[in-house]
């Protein structure tokens, strides 16, 4: 058996890039999810992002077959070494070798921990999927099952865990007027809750950039990027947004709180939109059938504001009539108690890390 190991960037040629990018599809078929866009930017180093750090690739080989691969991803002046854009077979012994040739490569880069899966940036994609593997939603980070395992034999641990809260629809006696009342204490505080538009997207998209940056920071494997950046990470989320399921908390023209929820489109918005994708896309965002609540947030300045936006919101749920997901919620944090009463499933996630050096 012959393993051979993916060079760096600079080294890499038209061949050996082919058989990076190849092994999802072969791995997933009809389920794919890969964004082939945003991985050949990042093996060329011209991602939006690509300037804030340094990427080494690798990928196993059995003679002319990709079995596994990876990206791991480098930061100055921090101690640990991300590693992302993992696919593999369930082949414990190529998974075990190219990850090795990982760590020891991080270790000549003087880092003493290994953490992932974290697709260079957590803007990007982290985590593992640890269940529910019989559907996914958008936004979601995607996996194999057997995934998991295969790190842990490696020497990986679970380092943190999070969860997404499957919501039923809100009924009227679900309508807590406890909440109800800090919403509406809110209001008379001169507090305004509102949704974008169109037209004021890129001007609000900026606000929730300069507070999320903040709110964000202590999250593992964050790393700031500047607003330019940002926008190019999520600009195109204009296309895809229902605008009255985003809700922003202004007082005196600054952004205090918000609530980004997402149509679900599942695995629609991956790869190449083709017409018929398209239009599934479009009946979709007309009337959805269930919304992802993604990024939520609010000032620490302001106690008791997010208890009002999240009864903003779920209002609107109960205008809209939609079950909704509480997306990738850090565990022991307070919003994985957000909706509890209307809870009907939970599906797992984890991040990894290894110990390679002192």
């Amino acid at each position: 058996m012959i393993f051979t190991e993916l060079k760096c960037l600079t080294d890499m040629d038209k061949r050996t890039q082919r058989l990076f990018l190849s092994l999802p599809k072969r791995l997933y078929k009809d389920r794919l999810s890969q964004d082939i866009k945003t991985e050949v930017q990042i093996l060329k180093g011209v991602h939006t992002l690509s300037r804030n750090f340094n990427i080494f690739p690798f990928v196993a080989v059995r003679g002319n077959r990709p079995v596994c691969r990876c990206i791991l991803t480098i930061y100055e002046n921090d101690t640990k070494g991300y590693v992302g854009f993992f696919e593999a077979e369930n082949d414990l012994e190529a998974v075990k070798f190219m990850l090795n040739l990982v760590s020891k490569k991080a270790a000549k880069l003087k880092r003493t921990v290994l953490e992932g899966p974290l697709d260079s940036s957590i803007f990007i994609k982290y985590r593992f999927k640890l269940d529910h593997f019989d559907s996914t939603y958008t936004g979601e980070p995607v996996n194999l099952p057997y995934y998991p395992e295969l790190w842990e034999k490696c020497g990986f641990e679970k380092s943190d865990c999070y969860v997404s809260n499957k919501l039923r629809k809100v009924s009227k006696c679900d309508i807590d007027m406890r909440f109800q009342r800090v919403f509406e204490r809110y209001i008379k505080r001169g507090y305004s809750f509102i949704s974008p538009t169109p037209a004021s997207f890129y001007k609000i998209l900026g606000d929730v950039y300069r507070l999320l940056i903040r709110l964000y920071a202590d999250f593992p494997g964050y790393k700031k990027i500047d607003s330019k950046q940002f926008e190019d990470m999520f600009g195109s989320l204009k296309y895809v947004l229902d605008f009255n399921m985003v809700r922003m908390v202004y007082k005196n023209d600054r952004l205090c709180a918000f609530c980004i929820a997402i149509p679900n489109y599942r695995n629609l918005t991956f790869g190449k939109i083709t017409p018929s994708k398209l239009m599934k896309i479009l009946k979709i965002k007309k009337k959805p059938f269930e919304y992802v609540i993604m990024y939520m947030g609010a000032a620490i300045s302001s106690p008791g504001l997010g208890c009002a936006l999240i009864q903003d919101v779920r209002n609107i749920l109960y205008e809209n009539g939609c079950t909704s997901i509480g997306a990738l919620i850090h565990e022991g944090k307070l919003t994985e108690k957000m909706y509890e009463d209307l809870c009907v499933d939970k599906i797992h996630y984890a991040l990894y890390k290894k110990v390679i050096g002192e």
